[in-house]
């Protein structure tokens, strides 16, 4: 699946944002640079954030709630709890109590991958990512990846693909 422009991961982040509600994890993959805070302002714009409000990559706060959405939506980056040649620093998760916030809120992980089990079990796993060879080449076009985890997840999966390209 792609993410071709611009124009198509905002429809895909609006699919998802009404679909999403308090108690959901996404969990969102993918290098540096391919588009998943893009992804997330695109959310939380859809979730009533207003366009004054700035939506960025929480990397040295790891984490910023947004009120003003519905649901609220609470967005982290966890890159700073992966230490190179380290395991992830799970009492760096604990004290910032993001699992005890997702019972009042939508959470949005960006580099989450390995804290999933620890918050709780992701609904849904998303990667962004720079196209493969073969892929659109257009410097906007991003390869995407989409999964489901229970019943909850599969309903966000199909959410957030939309409708099948015939």
């Amino acid at each position: 699946m792609h993410l071709d422009d611009e124009h198509a991961t905002a429809a895909a982040a609006s699919r998802l944002g009404a679909a999403l509600r308090a108690g959901d994890l996404v969990v969102l993959s993918g290098p540096l640079g391919a588009g998943k805070t893009a992804f997330v302002r695109h959310l939380a714009r859809s979730l009533g954030v207003p366009g004054d409000v700035p939506v960025t990559s929480p990397t040295f706060a790891l984490a910023q709630d947004y009120p003003e959405a519905t649901p609220v939506l609470v967005h982290a980056d966890l890159y700073r709890l992966l230490p190179e040649g380290a395991p992830p620093d799970l009492a760096g998760l604990a004290e910032l109590g993001l699992r005890e916030a997702r019972s009042g809120a939508a959470l949005v992980v960006e580099w989450g991958e390995a804290f999933a089990d620890a918050l709780g079990g992701a609904t849904l796993r998303l990667t962004i990512a720079f196209p493969r060879d073969g892929a659109p080449a257009g410097k906007d076009a991003r390869a995407r990846e989409v999964e489901g985890g229970g019943e909850r997840g599969v309903q966000l999966a199909a959410a957030v693909a939309g409708p099948a390209r015939t």
